[in-house]
């Protein structure tokens, strides 16, 4: 008699970690009445310090809240109010109930009036400045 042995299949890699998103969290800020009386030096000083706490308790509830897996990378604090985030939409979703966090964005979703330069369509230094000159005259 010989016995089958079950096929287990091998393990699947979790779907939502292949499509990860990039995206903006902006945090709170202090208050301008708490900044109001520092030097720029000591107001980007306290800025910065306060992002970095806010940074602290965003990774300490991403560990508490089971995301550690979703969240691939938190970019490192500046003395803006934001950082970014790359994560699974579900754990980015999340994100919006944790401390200190105002607004999600992503990425995608931030506009600006500058160009995209299409390689193909690159401009050369010289076709720039005859577009100026182009534009003068």
């Amino acid at each position: 008699m010989s016995k089958k042995h079950k096929q287990i299949p091998a393990p699947q890699p979790d779907n939502r970690l292949q499509s990860l998103i990039r995206s903006i969290v902006t945090l709170k800020r202090p208050s301008p009445e708490e900044l109001a009386h520092c030097t720029r030096a000591e107001k980007y000083r306290r800025l910065r310090e306060h992002n970095g706490q806010a940074r602290n308790r965003l990774l300490h509830w991403i560990n508490e809240h089971g995301l550690s897996d979703e969240v691939i990378r938190v970019s490192e604090p500046t003395a803006f109010n934001t950082l970014f985030v790359e994560g699974t939409r579900h754990a980015i979703n999340e994100l919006a109930h944790a401390p200190d966090v105002l607004h999600i964005s992503e990425d995608s979703d931030i506009t600006t009036d500058l160009p995209r330069i299409d390689e193909r369509n690159a401009q050369t230094p010289q076709s720039v400045d005859q577009s100026r000159e182009d534009e003068e005259g």
